[in-house]
């Protein structure tokens, strides 16, 4: 596994490195918003291409999977065995050390990005359909989990969810979101979610949080909130 993943990260950098310098080929008059108005740093030394503003940002190696990849590996996800979660950092940390390393190496600003998968999650789970096969908790389902996230299918408490993927949020300096779903509106229960912020933040450390909850919206006089069958404010 490891040295195909060292493989796999050495192409990774190739890949970016690639791009970067097509990127930095673009005249500067394609895009005179971000190069006429000091949004990017060195800017203004642009003229015949934009190399001197691109250096300053980041070439993101991103990652997706980290539960498949385990249950592949372990026949389990991270979720249920303490030292398969170890094993899933290890992995998440060497992202971070080896991007470090390219950014010596290239005297640019590699990173490790947790990856929120949006459309790609289904992408990859087809392109591994077609390479692999359909894999019992890996492949046969519609996507593939984002960055380090638990699984959605997992039956967890809000609490474990945080507790399990905050370790992974000091490797990921690209950027990474963890988020908790919520069955129903917060409006009438703030003080539950202040004490989750507060978990979240004060013990676990975790640098970015969001909360996904359903709004209801009425078609005929706009309210929204959260209702059944009639719209409380017109009926």
């Amino acid at each position: 596994f490891w040295a195909a993943f060292e493989e796999t990260l050495r192409l990774c950098e190739q890949t970016l490195l690639e791009r970067f310098a097509i990127m930095c080929k673009q005249s500067p008059k394609a895009a005179p918003f971000m190069y006429q108005n000091g949004t990017i740093n060195d800017a203004e030394k642009c003229a015949v291409d934009v190399y001197d503003a691109l250096k300053h940002n980041t070439l993101a190696i991103g990652y997706i999977g980290v539960a498949e990849m385990c249950q592949a590996l372990f026949g389990v996800n991270f979720v249920h065995d303490e030292e398969v979660h170890k094993f899933a950092i290890s992995v998440v940390k060497r992202i971070n050390e080896f991007a470090k390393e390219a950014s010596e190496r290239n005297d640019l600003n590699f990173s490790c990005y947790a990856t929120p998968a949006e459309s790609l999650c289904r992408t990859a789970c087809q392109s591994l359909k077609e390479q692999y096969g359909e894999l019992e908790g890996i492949t046969d389902r519609e996507y593939i989990t984002n960055s380090h996230h638990v699984p959605v299918w997992e039956k967890v408490s809000i609490y474990d969810k945080l507790r399990l993927e905050a370790p992974f949020c000091k490797y990921p300096t690209g950027g990474c979101i963890t988020y908790v779903e919520l069955s129903s509106t917060f409006m009438q229960n703030t003080k539950a979610v202040e004490d989750i912020i507060d978990y979240a933040f004060k013990e676990l450390d975790i640098p970015y949080l969001a909360f996904n909850f359903p709004i209801d919206s009425c078609l005929d006089c706009g309210y929204q909130g959260e209702f059944n069958d009639t719209c409380p404010a017109c009926g």
